[in-house]
């Protein structure tokens, strides 16, 4: 146990989190010196995650994603490096970049990230995240030199062959909508980059799991799984829509195997991770409501002018009542069409082929019964992935907060120096100006963090320190309070002056306001622990005056605005306690 006080106490923790982190690292990349390192980005995407978990314990990975690790689900792993970062942002990545190289570098990129809608719309994104940020992403991979560049693009990026006819690794990517459209630039982009190292562009099939994962496939067994008596028969036009499905344990082999034999395979080069042909909606029909019901269902098939004007009532059901479906009018011109496929030359090229166990006709009996035996879950898995967008409100509110921290910390300080908070703030106006402009910095950012991260986990931890270092100091817990709502409501009317968040106050009050309301509570009950124990055992700020200095704030609001996902880090690495001495603190990867 160490003493809150202790040297590599409370305002030196962060700094020692940070070197017995580098150090664990350090020692934990010598030994495993010889496992291949993979840069993932989209990692907490449905196929980011389920690769990363997959593989963690095969390779050292560094996994790059807007969201934090808690939200994407993924457990921690001694070699797995969490990096919240935006490919988007150059200046992101060259953050990931220099992490990268001060933890051994990496020998493969595995590009995941991407953005796609079921709007048909022109939209920003598109050109921001697959092109732009598909070259940043290589841009990273050249400053890394690394082995072998994979890129997961889509089969949907093809137009849909003739009648009788497949695609194959040599179809262009030329489909007209926007989505295939910002694929065929990014592909485009990275023959360029071939010359530099070597390139694999991956097109996928449709991915599924067990719990199917997968927003088309999902709307289909919606409805067909139904207890709606109409509902659960229609099949559209001839029923002869038809895609190809890959399992994404499939998939993942399919990537692991262009890994192991990288130095063999050409510099460029198009996969397609498919099983041969496609699968029709009258199989899958057929085929799921045998396993769901146990007797065959005969379908009702509506023409294809009933089932466009049936796509345009939903989508103007789901606009009107402020829950927008996937179900889009343009989805009836590819009504008994199919989207055949030819994956031979994949197959011989890397010695790979989808198991026959994974086909989505097998697999179907899987689905159905995770549906019926977990209901929750199931509906938990799908409806978070309708749900998800390229660019959330919470990115967009800490990129702001990020942008404004200075001109609002500055506001916060003048606030707290007006005379008539002389009596409120007495303490806070007693710093000097650059020690009380690190205080406030340091509550600032602990909110924003915790935008960042969608995740409070590290508020009680951070505001427990804070609450005993100001309670040694001699402040009343008020005080403390009232600095820290009043950062909230200072940031919230800075934030709602912006034209990106103008009519999102609610929004910005769940990130804002109620985090902020947290740190103040816990403020309070820290108070409340101290002040029932003697004052012969509170330990004295003056026996370690330093740790109040603006430098080792500064060290705490770094490891905040660290690109590292470390919430969860903070909580399982660390444990602060009451003792009848005082405050301790337990690190269990600290190093004397």
């Amino acid at each position: 146990m160490r003493s809150l006080f202790h040297p590599g106490g409370i305002f030196d923790f962060c700094n020692v989190r940070v070197n017995s982190h580098t150090i664990y690292s350090n020692t934990y990349s010598k030994m495993n010196k010889r496992l291949p390192t993979i840069v993932v980005t989209g990692a907490s995407g449905f196929i980011g995650r389920h690769f990363v978990i997959a593989v963690s314990g095969k390779f050292r990975l560094f996994c790059i994603a807007r969201r934090s690790q808690k939200e994407a689900g993924v457990p921690h792993n001694d070699n797995t490096h969490w990096l919240q970062a935006d490919i988007t942002k150059w200046k992101d990545l060259l953050n990931v970049f220099e992490y990268i190289k001060d933890h051994g570098g990496a020998d493969f990129v595995l590009h995941l990230a991407g953005y796609y809608d079921f709007t048909q719309k022109n939209n920003p994104v598109y050109d921001q995240v697959n092109v732009t940020g598909t070259r940043y992403v290589l841009d990273l991979s050249k400053l890394l030199g690394i082995k072998r560049f994979i890129f997961s693009s889509s089969l949907a990026a093809c137009k849909f062959p003739p009648l009788d006819e497949a695609l194959t690794e040599e179809s262009p990517s030329d489909a007209d909508f926007p989505y295939a459209q910002s694929k065929r630039r990014a592909e485009a982009i990275i023959k360029e980059y071939a010359e530099d190292f070597p390139c694999s562009i991956v097109r996928l099939a449709a991915v599924y799991s067990d719990w199917c994962e997968y927003p088309m496939l999902y709307m289909l067994l919606k409805y067909w799984l139904s207890k709606n008596r109409f509902m659960s028969k229609i099949v559209t036009g001839h029923g002869q829509s038809a895609v190809p499905y890959i399992h994404v344990k499939d998939l993942i082999k399919l990537f692991l195997r262009i890994i192991e034999i990288s130095e063999i395979l050409p510099s460029l080069k198009i996969y397609n991770a498919s099983p041969q042909g496609s699968v029709s909606h009258n199989e899958l029909f057929k085929t799921a409501t045998r396993y769901y019901h146990g007797h065959d269902v005969k379908p009702f098939r509506i023409p294809k002018i009933l089932a466009r004007l049936g796509l345009a009532m939903l989508s103007f059901s789901g606009w009107l009542t402020g829950k927008e479906s996937i179900e889009k009018p343009w989805m009836a011109e590819y009504i008994d069409k199919k989207l055949n496929i030819d994956a031979s030359a994949t197959f011989n090229a890397l010695g790979w082929k989808p198991t026959p166990r994974y086909h989505i006709l097998r697999r179907l009996l899987f689905l159905t019964e995770n549906m019926i035996t977990h209901p929750n879950d199931w509906r938990y898995r799908n409806e978070l992935l309708l749900q998800r967008v390229a660019y959330r409100k919470s990115t967009m509110i800490y990129d702001i907060l990020t942008e404004l921290r200075e001109s609002i910390v500055e506001k916060i300080v003048a606030q707290v120096m007006r005379p008539e908070n002389e009596r409120r703030f007495s303490n806070y106006r007693k710093m000097y100006r650059e020690l009380l402009i690190w205080n406030v910095t340091l509550n600032y950012q602990l909110i924003a963090s915790a935008v960042r991260n969608r995740d409070r986990s590290m508020i009680p931890n951070y505001s427990k320190e804070i609450a005993f270092l100001r309670y040694s100091e001699g402040f009343e817990v008020r005080e403390i309070k009232d600095l820290m709502i009043l950062t909230g409501k200072t940031m919230e009317a800075f934030l709602l002056e912006t034209p990106e968040l103008k009519g999102s106050k609610q929004r910005v009050d769940d990130h804002i306001i109620l985090t902020s309301q947290l740190a103040a509570d816990e403020f309070e009950d820290t108070y409340e622990t101290l002040e029932a124990r003697l004052p012969e055992h509170t330990t004295s700020i003056e026996e370690d005056e330093p740790l109040t200095s603006s430098e080792n704030l500064k060290r705490i609001i770094r490891g905040l605005e660290d690109i590292r996902d470390d919430s969860q880090q903070y909580q399982r690495d660390s444990v602060v306690e009451f003792k009848p001495y005082g405050v301790s603190i337990k690190l269990t990867n600290s190093i004397d």
